[in-house]
């Protein structure tokens, strides 16, 4: 018996399996992994994109014009909305600023509602 494991070079082909299977499994948990990571970051660029114009909205519906001073006691009784494009024109958003969704900059129809439903004012982005 000695004789035999002094012999012995190389791997049987158990080993062989069982180390590709290993290898496999590794690659598969490092996949499922980072597959995991890019959505959870892909949700966060929606996230953030929707609070962005939200809040632009919000603080659009806020500003002392007096044609806004309107519109707003128009909202708390009715509720209204704000395109993209008149926050771009009001400096609120930016012309360039890209939908996560699209991967393309903001075409101006996107609506926000702004609605007082028990008194505070609640901005709601309406995706395409």
């Amino acid at each position: 018996m000695v004789s035999f494991m002094k012999n012995r070079n190389g791997f049987t082909l158990i080993e062989l399996l069982v180390t590709i299977g290993l290898m496999v499994l590794l690659g598969v948990l490092i996949v499922n992994n980072l597959t995991s990571i890019f959505s959870r970051r892909e949700d966060e660029n929606v996230t953030d994109f929707e609070e962005t114009l939200k809040s632009a909205a919000c603080t659009y519906i806020d500003l002392s014009d007096p044609e806004i001073k309107v519109k707003k006691e128009t909202c708390k009784t009715n509720g209204c909305t704000v395109t993209t494009s008149v926050l771009i024109l009001n400096g609120l958003l930016d012309e360039n600023f890209i939908n996560p969704l699209t991967k393309k900059s903001i075409t101006g129809s996107e609506t926000i509602s702004i609605t007082y439903p028990s008194g505070e004012k609640t901005c709601t982005y309406h995706a395409e």
